[in-house]
């Protein structure tokens, strides 16, 4: 009996190894030795032996100078070491913000053509396809197509390509990284989140921010790297794997461990218009820049350093200490992958991108601000108070933004920021690292203009793979990047990538041949009337000169190429509306035991007047804990039952609203009705209990809805919003109540 099941057995190996060999192109010899040994996998393997892995490392909101081997002060020895031994562009371009360059990156393909218009907090609705926050399934990823080309896909760290409606412990799914291509994913699926106290998903699960003392995201996204690493070694050595680390550093909220924050004591004590120039400098020495490049003049709405109060001097110091404290830690976590990679033995066979995703950010404005979400409702904290919590800045109850001057200084040369299409914006580094394929070279700057979708050709380039027409039975949008490998061997080689179009906020840009044109549009207004200008970006590096004036008919030509590369990428021209993409429901209703849902799929109350139910039983004064809870103790809102009171608390920003009643014992009902005023941003919040009013409070300000935190329902998860129960965990409510019940009326706005 136990011959007849093993021939049986033998013979079913047989059948799999047969129809390996035919998908892999395997020898006979390789067929027959899987097969002998009774394991399909190491059919799989033995064809996958020789094949390179890929890593892609993503840097968030850094600016083109940042890294030591692009001209900064700031220790980032690891990627400088990547950087020494590999190769390093010094044009490459990426799209301005964060969504729709990960989108590019993943699929090899324009951004709006696959959907990815802006950010996933934007949906402009199915008449505007370029703008619906998620990937079309017609571009496959590069996840998807290496996956089913026989590696192993890992994911960590950042997402940011999901609809942030979508955030939900019951999905939908299927713009969760999981659905793309990858086997493994450990991070957040949102734009940014906080250091300490992340919003995490596993796989397609959320679990609760780890309770460790001295934990930090940047650590623990190292960690899981190089867990997944371990992992597939281990079990399928032979098997090649791709593993794609999001780093959310040095994206705000800025925060770092102190250790690497006084690192850089006194460092920017000598003020941005020196280290802005000592970068320029340091810059042509390296030859990241050519040498008759311009630096550009100060941003001109930033102050000159020597005209600052020694206060605002203080500060803003401080502000580049824990900006630059968060990239050395950042750089240190990736030297800790890297040294897994040898330790594991997979360094030389490796390729390693390291990328940022666009230009540095200016959302700190003049003096930097303490709560970045704070800073996107245009709040901006004395300079009194900033120098009163001086200490505190990027620790974990201060997730601030730097001011726009340093942005200014780690965008060196170029002019602008993130979110616009001058080289500040949209020009960020590259390094290209694989020992086995491009070795150590004496001449590592590559000039070549390159853009973020040519990333992933390259790979398949390497990896012999053809981007598929058809992929799950779906017809495939064409590639529009192209492989970098010509460059790998020759710095001299042409570059391959030819006009290059972009669009944001319904301002246009377009590169060919050397020569770059921005129009700027005002909201409005026709699109004729749009400013253009025009730059010999291959006699003026940093786009320091409008010659739009002097070469009219070059400037005809690109306006007339931009809309010929818009239509062929089926991108109309049309005003850009933010369109809030998070859930349009008008009632939800809760259940006891339900996940963390994501503040843009929660109930977007803000501008709306609503009514939460709560029917609650409490047989004890002992019991208590969060009934429910959203955002954090920045913005965010709470109900909890605490010292046998029962309090509603509303935080904008330093100022809380507070309705505080006492708690009866038994069943009750618990209402909270809140009445906006037709036309205002206020509005008046009531608390009943058992139909009886029991208090109420004035809010004058409401926060926006974001796709950084969460609402809680019977608990609060993540950043306590109360500092009433800041030292209690989750402060789960241990009474009972049937459900959480929001009912929004009509908007007032």
């Amino acid at each position: 009996m136990r011959s007849y099941w093993r021939k049986k057995q033998m013979k079913r190996w047989s059948a799999i190894g047969l129809a390996l060999a035919t998908a892999l192109n395997m020898t006979a010899p390789a067929v027959q030795a899987a097969v002998t040994s009774g394991n399909p996998a190491t059919a799989s393997a033995g064809a996958n032996k020789a094949k390179t892995n890929f890593v892609y490392i993503v840097l968030d909101d850094m600016g083109f100078s940042d890294f030591g081997a692009y001209g900064s002060e700031i220790k980032t020895p690891n990627i400088d070491k990547l950087a020494a031994d590999g190769l390093v562009y010094n044009d490459f371009n990426v799209c301005p913000v964060c969504s729709p360059t990960r989108a590019s990156l993943m699929t090899g393909r324009d951004n709006h053509a696959v959907g990815m218009g802006f950010i996933t907090n934007l949906d402009m609705g199915p008449e505007y396809p370029n703008f619906r926050a998620q990937i079309t399934n017609q571009a496959a990823t590069v996840a998807q197509v290496l996956q089913a080309n026989g590696y192993s896909t890992m994911g960590v760290g950042k997402w940011h390509l999901t609809p942030i409606a979508q955030v939900t412990p019951a999905g939908p799914f299927n713009n969760w990284p999981l659905a793309k291509g990858f086997e493994r994913f450990y991070g957040f699926l949102g734009g940014e989140t906080d250091q300490y106290s992340p919003l995490l998903i596993y796989d397609n699960h959320q679990i609760s921010s780890p309770n460790m003392t001295n934990y930090q995201f940047t650590a623990d996204v190292a960690k899981m790297a190089k867990q997944f690493i371990t992992d597939q070694v281990s079990v399928t050595p032979d098997k090649p794997f791709f593993l794609y680390t999001a780093f959310s550093a040095v994206h705000t909220p800025l925060q770092a461990p102190q250790k690497y924050i006084d690192m850089y004591n006194g460092v920017y004590d000598q003020g941005y218009d020196k280290i802005r120039e000592a970068r320029f400098e340091k810059q042509k020495k390296l030859g990241i820049v050519p040498a008759n490049a311009k630096l550009t003049p100060r941003d001109a709405n930033v102050k000159a350093w020597d005209s600052l109060t020694e206060d605002e001097k203080k500060v803003s110091a401080r502000f580049m200490q824990i900006y630059a404290g968060f990239l050395t830690y950042a750089d240190e976590k990736i030297g800790e992958i890297v040294d897994h990679l040898k330790a594991t033995g997979q360094y030389d066979n490796t390729m390693i991108v390291i990328i940022s995703d666009n230009g540095a950010t200016a959302l700190g404005g003049e003096n930097g601000n303490d709560f970045d979400i704070k800073a996107y409702h245009g709040e901006k904290p004395p300079l009194e108070y900033l120098k009163k919590h001086i200490n505190d800045l990027g620790g974990a109850d201060f997730g601030g933004a730097y001011p726009r001057s340093w942005a200014n200084v780690s965008n060196t040369p170029f002019p602008s920021y993130k979110e616009t299409l001058y080289a500040g914006g949209t020009r960020a580094p590259l390094i290209i690292h694989w020992p086995k394929g491009i070795g150590v070279t004496v001449n590592n700057v590559r000039t070549q203009y390159a853009h973020v979708t040519d990333i992933t050709p390259t790979v398949y380039d390497i990896a012999g793979i053809k981007a598929p027409d058809t992929f799950n039975d779906i017809k495939q949008l064409p590639i529009d990047g192209t492989s970098l490998l010509p460059t790998f061997k020759n710095a001299n080689a042409p570059s391959m990538h030819g006009a290059q179009y972009y669009l944001h906020k319904s301002n246009r840009s377009i590169y060919k041949d050397g020569w770059k044109a921005i129009s700027i549009h005002k909201k409005g207004t026709s699109f004729e009337q749009d400013k253009w200008q025009l730059y010999h970006v291959d006699e003026d590096f940093s786009e320091t000169t409008d010659v739009a004036a002097k070469y009219p008919e070059k400037l005809k030509e690109l306006q007339a190429l931009w809309k010929t590369e818009a239509e062929r990428h089926g991108t109309p021209l049309r005003e850009v509306y933010e369109i809030y993409s998070g859930s349009k429901q008008d009632v939800y209703k809760y259940y006891p035991g339900v996940g963390s849902i994501g503040m843009g799929a929660a109930p977007n109350t803000p501008g709306r007047s609503y009514t939460v139910t709560v029917p609650v039983t409490r047989m004890d004064k002992s019991q208590e804990g969060v009934l429910f809870s959203m955002g954090n103790n920045g913005y965010g809102y709470t109900m909890f039952v605490k010292n046998n009171k029962l309090v509603y608390e509303y935080h904008y920003f330093g100022t809380v609203n507070r309705i505080e009643t006492p708690m009866p014992l038994g069943k009750s009902v618990i209402t909270y009705k809140f009445e906006q005023k037709t036309g205002a941003k206020s509005g008046v919040g009531r608390m009943y209990i058992d139909g009886k009013l029991v208090g109420e409070t004035e809010i004058a300000k409401q926060f926006r809805l974001t796709g950084s935190e969460a609402m809680d329902i019977g608990c609060d998860r993540y950043s306590p919003v109360s500092t009433e129960y800041k030292n209690k965990g989750e402060f789960p409510f241990t009474g009972q109540y049937d459900y959480v019940l929001f009912e929004l009326q009509p908007d007032k706005k």
